[in-house]
């Protein structure tokens, strides 16, 4: 049982007759019987043998007493409060005041929460109210603090839409309903919907987050009669429709403020969610919503009013925030990402979607936000380039040479020549194979070397249907695979319909499957593609190509012609 807590609290008072009829009191005494107005007997709140006890006590009060106590028990909401009352008598009237109440922890909790949550409607108070604790939705009228609706948040949804008669043909109205329940069921708070109603009014509904030791709550008030035509207005001016993150506009405009006028030092942080497209084209385009929204709801939980985010494209996301100190900004980045890998793949185990970001900081890297916003993005650039999945804090001293080195190679893009040098490579290695035998090793091996030169890679390997090992070339000549591949569950399972697992960052799997996760994190293997095929006599070959740390993206082209040697290589082994 919990121990009781004792309070003095002189502020409570009231005024009865002798039959218990209440004809006057404090604010404090209303919030206490959770009532607006004074009109209750105080039977309403006192156990039954108490209300008998209590009007005998009074009826036998004596003048010589003037002053007397009286313990009872109250029960605003079916919970016991014990409390001594201090009468004192003028005239046929009784003046009450509540000394001290002893209230069990539990009660405690319960009458603080009820207290915030009273305050928290004062911030914008209308005629109607609602809360979620988690579980369920409770409706309320701020009248008399009713319940008007209790229940699931499906059924909730339905009497919101049906009561407050909403215009469910407006798009706007649809996407800002959908937002608000998926932010108020992952507690996140302080935000203002508004939805339009048939007969084009705006209900505005504004939610606030409060808490005690033991429960979070949020309040939300529903202010209805404003002023309203389908135009937009300053929510939907600034918001976005389906995260209720600023827009482009809004989240640009903050932060050229912040920056070239202001001159406040803050971090840029541009994030771009890893194949995004993919995600789409697998899973429908709800999924790629609720991934959207999800990402949303982690930047929020991390940044944690030090910064403010907005959605600049279609998954892609821009965050101001206010610290510039290196490891503040670590880890709240580290947060956003393994906050998103980990939410997302709880909804969907399969999917392998990330987020890639690049930072960079006011005014010790750029003077102005335009020149920030640049360095930002190529510092994504190097962090999409080196296997997504990751955050770049950029440092001149470390990417201005990157930078240097991607701007070489795209100008050997934009002249040709890198085109020219990858056909050239591609043409040396396929060539190898017009004379290749099985039995010729060593040409065998000269091809696998090629293909790691070209491909930029550690180590291809290439085992049979038994996964003994048949070939191994590249930095080292340790067979870190072997060993696990007899002893793994499954170990297809991660592999697409058409043969073959691409990893640009092994660290996916940390939150898909534990078990792979260490091995390639105890074998130094960051990026991979691993392709199982037949051979020359049907029988199964997988065949790996690896890189160690730091982990790096694979081209498409590159994959594509990794497939085609695999292919290859199947044909004479």
């Amino acid at each position: 049982m919990n121990p009781l807590t004792k309070r003095r609290l002189s502020d409570i008072s009231f005024v009865i007759d002798k039959d218990l009829n209440v004809k006057d009191g404090n604010r404090a005494f209303l919030r206490l019987i959770h009532r607006t107005d004074f009109n209750i007997n105080l039977s309403y709140i006192l156990e039954e043998p108490d209300v008998k006890n209590f009007k005998y006590f009074l009826s036998n009060f004596t003048d010589g007493f003037p002053r007397r106590n009286f313990l009872a028990n109250i029960k605003p909401y079916e919970n016991y409060i014990s409390c001594i009352f201090t009468i004192i008598k003028t005239g046929k009237l009784f003046n009450v005041v509540i000394e001290e109440l002893s209230y069990s922890r539990q009660l405690l909790d319960k009458a603080l929460m009820e207290s915030r949550e009273l305050t928290a409607l004062m911030q914008n108070f209308d005629s109607y109210y609602f809360l979620y604790d988690g579980k369920k939705y409770t409706l309320k009228n701020t009248k008399d603090l009713n319940t008007i609706f209790d229940g699931q948040k499906e059924p909730f949804k339905d009497y919101l839409k049906n009561t407050f008669k909403l215009n469910l043909y407006n798009d706007d109205t649809l996407t800002q309903l959908d937002a608000m329940f998926e932010n108020i069921e992952n507690f996140v708070a302080n935000k203002y919907y508004t939805l339009l109603q048939l007969n084009k009014n705006i209900l505005t509904i504004h939610t606030l987050k409060t808490s005690t030791r033991n429960n979070t709550l949020i309040v939300a008030s529903i202010n209805l009669n404003k002023e309203n035509e389908p135009v937009m207005n300053t929510y939907s001016e600034s918001r976005d429709g389906l995260t209720g993150l600023y827009n482009k506009k809004a989240i640009t405009e903050l932060a050229i403020k912040k920056i070239n006028e202001e001159k406040a030092p803050c971090s840029l942080v541009i994030l771009d969610t890893d194949k995004f497209k993919e995600c789409n084209d697998s899973y429908g385009h709800l999924f790629g919503d609720r991934v959207l929204v999800t990402i949303a709801n982690c930047i929020n939980d991390a940044i944690k009013g030090r910064g403010i985010a907005g959605r600049i494209g279609g998954d892609e996301f821009l965050i101001l925030l206010d610290v510039t100190d290196e490891d503040d900004i670590r880890n709240i980045t580290r947060n956003i990402r393994t906050g998103i890998q980990w939410n997302i793949t709880n909804v969907e185990p399969d999917s392998f979607v990330t987020c890639s970001m690049g930072i960079a900081r006011f005014p010790e890297n750029a003077p102005n936000y335009e020149r920030l916003f640049e360095l930002a993005d190529k510092s994504l650039y190097i962090a999409k380039y080196r296997g997504r999945n990751c955050y770049i804090l950029y440092k001149p001293e470390i990417h201005d040479k990157i930078l240097i080195e991607n701007k070489q190679v795209d100008d050997c893009i934009t002249t040709g020549k890198f085109f020219m040098d990858c056909v050239n490579s591609e043409i040396e290695i396929l060539e190898k194979f017009c004379h290749c035998k099985e039995s010729d090793k060593n040409a065998i091996y000269e091809i696998l070397n090629l293909l790691i030169g070209y491909l930029q890679i550690s180590k291809v390997t290439i085992y049979d249907k038994d996964f003994n090992l048949l070939y191994l070339a590249g930095i080292d000549e340790v067979d870190s695979r072997g060993e696990y591949l007899k002893t793994a569950k499954d170990y297809f399972k991660l592999f697409n319909e058409f043969g073959f697992l691409h990893l640009d960052n092994t660290n996916v799997l940390n939150s898909i499957n534990g078990e792979r996760y260490a091995f390639y994190r105890a074998t130094n293997i960051s990026s991979t593609i691993e392709i199982r095929l037949k051979n020359k006599n049907d029988e199964d070959l997988l065949i790996c190509y690896d890189l160690y740390k730091p982990a790096r993206t694979f081209k498409r082209d590159k994959i594509t012609f990794a497939l085609l040697v695999a292919r290859k290589l199947s044909e004479i082994l």
